[in-house]
């Protein structure tokens, strides 16, 4: 699937019935990638209906198989099990082929490797596209370039519960080595899937590249400093006394070519795993190290191997190390800590609401804090996304928090993280908290108003320092983090109640964007209310053309207590229950079917006509609609129809006023004398 591109499932299975059993009608409907190689599938007699992975190796040919590709696997499998972690337990598995399309590897969730075994695709099956048709790995041996298949893209209908995104991975010389794969259920198709793997690709063949270039050295500098030259993390290389003797460009960028002659320790300082390279001859993965640099200490993940002659004593080792930033921009990219809304994204033409988005586009311009005030379901993340998306931080990770959503012990881990053995169940190696892993970003605190006041302290601290310490650590991280604060609470009352510090409260208020509740945005409800149906009916391949105007009166008297997300999920629950094409009084949820009472109930000032006696079977509902259409003539006759008049003097739009016209039947061609 190229990027940018959406698919519409149901479309593309009609037109797979239509190849399938006869011509098809429209081929536009299906990218021609998938119309060609569903042409080859035909061609080669391909059965759309049998069971996929016919072409099984036996036990022999699977075992002379893996130890032929034994290197490759060896090297592409550390990288699957590595992007296996980012899907785990949503119904993926990770998948390598060799040159032919023939299994070598499957990693994933249990369940669905029993699934997979469904359609024999296991190690030692063949998904060639002349044996099992159209899908990711056989297809992309075909155009040699990553490609995603999902649902009835498939040629064979056995495989169409699934979506595959596949990249190739090439040799060095060219040609195709192999094909990774990542699988799962077709209603989980991504674009971002196939860039996952694009990048696992990427990483698998800079690995096997260092592994090929790592055979043919041995202690000759010249082949050594081929290598050391062009590779992106910083290197240092140090002699068997420690001392460094040559320094890589992305090293000299960060420490400069003074280092050269000096200690390591000078760099590293004291650290047992340099005394075990070059005592021990033992190398060490991914320690965390501070590099003493001139400017101050910079955050690194260090490695290191020893360098070893041909007789295998160790001669000097070689010190790699990459600033802990990049590491965490990789990791925040994988993970989704990105910011997806932007300004263009917030709906709303009421005036209170475009004073909202006005001060947030200003905030973004800056570096200032920002709180944004709102009750709960108003959208104020999408507000802290946008900000984030437009300002000068939108490369960097934007990562948040919910202060209420944690217990108050955990609080302080997920901000400040901790270091290995600070307590009890902490991870080995420790973890980065929030702010390291949002340094360069924005960091959302959700909630703000309900963490408790011990980590209140502690984040003024990291607020005027711009640096936090892990738990049970001592090393003092400088970190780079915008902060942009939410709350449905009024925080200057919790300031004067006592529940939030005041200092924090100063240095948080800076900016303050006060996102409307959904009542208070008048026509914007409507607004909302059609862009929602039309997103939940696309969604859901339902057909409603439009709502009554009873119904429109309803949603735009209700309160919305839950905002905005209270309305989507009630055009969600209603889409489902109407019937025939329109959306009824019926289908409302009692609470908001009874919530059609006068706007213009509300103006004490203007006198009301008396109500109309009540008739036997009218509930009160149809009484307050007698009296708003009675109050509605009285105005219009006074102003002889003037409906800018007549919405002024009642305090609602005109669009409100000819909206209540249309509902009563009062024509403007009337003559009001």
């Amino acid at each position: 699937m190229n990027p940018g591109t959406e698919i519409n499932l149901s479309h593309i299975a009609s037109s797979w019935e239509q190849f399938i059993t006869a011509d098809l009608d429209d081929p536009d409907a299906v990218r021609p990638e998938i119309i060609k190689s569903w042409e080859r599938c035909h061609a080669a007699g391909v059965d759309p209906f049998t069971i996929s992975g016919r072409m099984i190796l036996d036990s022999a040919e699977v075992e002379d198989l893996i130890d032929r590709h034994k290197d490759f696997i060896e090297i592409a499998r550390h990288f699957m099990i590595r992007l296996y972690e980012f899907v785990k337990g949503s119904g993926f598995i990770v998948l390598l082929s060799d040159e032919q399309g023939c299994m070598l590897e499957v990693i994933g969730d249990q369940d669905t490797l029993v699934d997979a075994a469904k359609i024999n695709l296991i190690k030692g099956s063949s998904w060639d596209e002349r044996y099992v048709g159209t899908n990711g790995v056989g297809t992309v041996l075909m155009l040699e370039r990553p490609f995603q298949v999902t649902g009835p893209e498939h040629y064979c209908q056995s495989v169409h519960g699934w979506t595959c995104s596949a990249a190739p991975i090439f040799h060095d010389h060219g040609g195709v080595r192999g094909v990774l794969q990542l699988s799962g259920p077709s209603h989980a198709a991504h674009l971002h899937t196939l860039g996952m793997v694009v990048a696992a690709v990427d990483a698998i063949s800079e690995q096997i590249r260092i592994k090929e270039q790592n055979r043919e050295l041995t202690v000759l500098n010249n082949s050594l400093t081929n290598m050391f030259q062009t590779m992106t993390d910083g290197a240092l290389l140090i002699d068997k006394e420690g001392i460094i003797t040559q320094i890589n460009p992305p090293a000299e960028e960060i420490l400069g070519n003074r280092v050269i002659g000096n200690p390591i320790e000078t760099i590293l300082g004291t650290m047992t795993q340099t005394g075990m390279i070059l005592g021990e001859g033992r190398s060490y993965t991914d320690i965390e190290v501070m590099l003493k640099t001139s400017t101050g200490g910079i955050h690194c993940l260090g490695s290191g191997k020893p360098i070893k002659d041909e007789q295998g004593r160790v001669s000097g080792a070689v010190v790699f190390f990459n600033p802990i930033n990049k590491v965490k921009k990789l990791i925040n990219r994988f993970s989704g800590a990105q910011a997806s809304f932007t300004f263009g994204d917030i709906m709303g033409g009421h005036d209170k609401m475009q004073q909202a988005v006005r001060i947030a586009y200003r905030a973004s311009a800056n570096k200032s804090n920002v709180i944004i005030e709102g009750e709960s379901g108003t959208g104020k993340e999408l507000f802290a996304q946008a900000i984030h998306n437009e300002s000068a931080r939108q490369e960097g990770p934007f990562l948040a928090l919910n202060c209420a959503a944690l217990p108050r012990d955990l609080i302080a881990a997920e901000l400040f993280g901790y270091s290995e053995g600070a307590f009890t169940g902490a991870s080995r190696g420790g973890r980065p908290g929030k702010f390291e892993m949002a340094s360069g970003g924005t960091l959302f605190l959700d909630e703000i108003g309900d963490m408790p006041l011990d980590q209140q302290a502690s984040l003024l601290r990291v607020l005027q320092e711009k640096k936090i310490t892990r738990i049970g650590g001592d090393k003092v991280i400088p970190v780079d983090v915008r902060i942009i604060c939410a709350t449905n609470k009024n925080l200057k009352a919790e300031v004067k109640k006592g529940n939030f510090r005041q200092d924090l409260y100063y240095r948080l208020n800076v900016i303050v964007v006060s996102v409307p509740p959904l009542r208070d945005r008048g026509d914007d409800v409507l607004m909302l209310f059609d862009y929602f149906l039309k997103k939940v009916c696309r969604k859901s391949n339902t057909d409603i053309r439009d709502a009554s105007p009873d119904v429109r009166a309803c949603l735009v008297h209700y309160d919305w207590p839950g905002n905005v997300r209270e309305l989507e999920n009630v055009v969600e629950r209603i889409i489902h229950m109407a019937e025939g094409g329109q959306i009824c009084l019926r289908h409302l949820p009692a609470e908001i079917a009874s919530s059609q009472c006068s706007e213009f109930c509300t103006r004490p000032e203007i006198p009301l006509p008396e109500p109309p006696p009540a008739e036997c079977g009218k509930n009160i509902k149809q009484l307050l609609e007698e009296q708003e259409r009675q109050m509605l003539l009285v105005l219009l006759q006074r102003y002889k129809g003037n409906v800018t008049q007549t919405a002024r003097e009642i305090g609602v739009s005109r669009n409100t006023v000819y909206r209540k016209m249309q509902l009563y039947g009062i024509l403007r061609q009337y003559s009001f004398d």
